[in-house]
Order: C-alpha cells, then sequence, then structure tokens
C-alpha cells in the first residue's frame, strides 16, 4: 500500500508546488491564499498543511524548486581544454537571461516586500535564489584560477565585480520599474563589455 500511495504523493505535491509558484508569482507573500493554492492544487487545505507545514514553509520550497529549475541545468563546469572566454560568455549569459526571466524579476519583488517588513523569510529567499547562483558562479571562478586561466583572487570577488558589470544601474531601473529589461541585443552588448572589463583586471 505505502509503495503504491507514494507517487500519488509526490504527484499533490507537485501540483501544491506549481499552484503556489503561481500564487506567491501574481499576488506576493500576503496575498497569496493557500486555500486558493489547494483548489488550483486539486488537493484539500489540509493536504496541503501535510505536506508542507505552514504558508512559510511552502513558499520557500516554491522559490527553491523555481531556483533550482533555472539554475541546475546550467553548465558552470571547467576543464583544461575549454576555450575560456567563450566559457566566461556562457556562464555570464546564464546568469543575465535567469536574472531578467519575467518570473525572476516579479520574485525580486517579492523579496523586497519581505525585506521592508523586516520578515525573517528575506535571508531564506535569499540564500534560496540569489546565494545559489553566486554559489555557482563563485565555484567557477575558483576553477578558472586553479586552472590557470585567470589571476587567483577571492572567488566571491570575482563574482561580485562580474555581476556589478552586467547589471549596472539598469538594474535598479527595471526592478522599480523606471526602464524596460534590456533586450537580447542590450544584453548581449552588457556581457561583451562586462568580460572585457573583467579581464583587464583577471586575465593572464
Amino acid at each position: 500500500m505505502q509503495a503504491s500511495g507514494r507517487p500519488k504523493d509526490l504527484e499533490k505535491r507537485k501540483r501544491i508546488l506549481e499552484a503556489a509558484k503561481i500564487a506567491f508569482l501574481k499576488h506576493g507573500y500576503h496575498n497569496a491564499s493557500m486555500n486558493q493554492i489547494a483548489k488550483d492544487a486539486g488537493v484539500t487545505k489540509l493536504t496541503v498543511y501535510n505536506h508542507f507545514q505552514d504558508k512559510a514553509n511552502l513558499f520557500i520550497c516554491a522559490i527553491e524548486e523555481s531556483c533550482q529549475e533555472c539554475i541546475a541545468t546550467r553548465n558552470f563546469q571547467l576543464s583544461a581544454e575549454n576555450d575560456f572566454l567563450q566559457s566566461l560568455h556562457h556562464v555570464c549569459e546564464c546568469a543575465i537571461y535567469t536574472i531578467y526571466l519575467p518570473e525572476a524579476l516579479k520574485l525580486e519583488h517579492v523579496l523586497f516586500e519581505l525585506a521592508a517588513e523586516q520578515s525573517p523569510l528575506t535571508e531564506k529567499f535569499f540564500n534560496a535564489s540569489h546565494q545559489r547562483l553566486c554559489g555557482s558562479m563563485t565555484d567557477f571562478f575558483q576553477q578558472a584560477s586553479n586552472l590557470g586561466f585567470i589571476r587567483a583572487d577571492i572567488p566571491i570577488k570575482q563574482t561580485e565585480l562580474i555581476m556589478s558589470l552586467l547589471l549596472g544601474l539598469r538594474h535598479h531601473h527595471v526592478l522599480l520599474g523606471m526602464e524596460a529589461a534590456p533586450n537580447t541585443d542590450e544584453l548581449q552588448q552588457s556581457i561583451t563589455d562586462a568580460i572585457e572589463i573583467f579581464m583587464l583586471k583577471y586575465g593572464i
């Protein structure tokens, strides 16, 4: 009985997470309704709580899954045979296109909402999203240093530099609704410019 029931439980959990992701993106954390999430998932409210304990836990699980889906498919691995500049371009492309996904921009506004009220969920949200991407990029720069592609430095400093160069003030304008998200040509130009400046500091 337990073996046959488990796939159904996993299917329910998947439907709940999908409904939760949609609800939190559309309504924010506070305005998302657990009743509506249960209804959209085709389960009872009790089933939602059985799987996720409370709204806060469901929220973090939904964020973690969303970010994992975006980042897990990104290949940030290096080998001695790689063309480093091509690999760096690929990493920058993955990062900036992930950041400018419509869903990612909506999540940023949810984060602002939580941060403004000093919610303990803010740090959990940050660790599940921003920190996950930064961790992948930091690992990439550590690999690059170990392989002799770039000058050695603290990898998180290299990550912070490349992200600052990629996003600039434009990203703040986008988040505040003052400017549209960059188009493909603008993103590609940002990547080219960022790599050029980065390599002036770290190129060997």
